[in-house]
């Protein structure tokens, strides 16, 4: 990827990433407004405040179409996980027009039927646009 590209990168981004719900039944999603700074080939995305009150910072470094980086997480002190810091690392591919990133996130949590903890994987967006318009 050229350095113009890369530079094109920086600004507002939406992150939205599917996880499991806290029983485990079934699934949630959460969506953060992030903005994003460029630093050579890397590119950092932090989090703005959203009405849960979770906050979430990504590293990345792009590689052509790919980007792979390490992801960490503040959960809503008001939500299920009750601002529990959750932490982990992910890929995902970059579209043609470096509008959309789509892939997967690996990293911890607690099974509650199984009683311990556990490597998760779900579901990863990062979109210039916010889901849903």
């Amino acid at each position: 990827m050229s350095q113009a590209t890369i530079t094109d990168l920086s600004g507002v981004w939406y992150c939205q990433h599917w996880y499991p719900s806290k029983d485990d039944t079934g699934e949630d999603t959460t969506t953060n407004r992030m903005t994003a700074h460029r630093k050579g080939r890397d590119l950092v995305l932090e989090s703005e405040p959203n009405a849960e009150g979770s906050y979430m910072l990504i590293r990345l470094s792009i590689d052509d179409n790919l980007a792979t980086g390490t992801w960490h997480e503040t959960a809503s002190p008001h939500g299920d996980f009750d601002g529990t810091m959750y932490s982990g690392a992910g890929q995902l591919v970059m579209s043609d027009d470096n509008q959309r990133m789509e892939g997967q996130w690996a990293g911890h949590g607690y099974d509650h039927t199984l009683k311990k903890q556990r490597i998760y994987t779900g579901r990863w967006e990062l979109s210039r646009t916010e889901p849903g318009n």
